[in-house]
């Protein structure tokens, strides 16, 4: 019986921590300014457009990231974790590479 509780126990941490730890995704789509491209936010800051998707793209804590682009758009892909606040999705970002 005790064998079978601590198994329990070992099991629902495990599952606490899996959850808690989220993947890394890649994602594909047009980077793009906020401000200066999309007429969105009153600073720079990056986006990645994946269909009808917007993302707002973190890097280092701040938004505009390494490979900013500013008035126009390039393609790239995005690593990072998703996360959503205050409506809005967000990308904390680990890699970026703009085409």
């Amino acid at each position: 019986m005790k064998t079978l509780l601590i198994a329990l126990i070992g099991t629902a941490f495990a599952l606490t921590a899996a959850q808690a730890g989220e993947k890394k995704q890649t994602l594909e789509g047009e980077m793009s300014c906020a401000k200066c491209n999309l007429k969105q936010a009153d600073a720079c800051e990056d986006t990645l457009k994946v269909g009808e998707e917007l993302y707002l793209l973190e890097e280092g804590g701040k938004r505009k990231t390494s490979e900013h682009v500013c008035s126009g758009t390039a393609k790239a892909k995005v690593t990072g974790k998703v996360e959503e606040r205050d409506g809005k999705k967000f990308l904390v970002v680990s890699k970026i590479e703009v085409e």
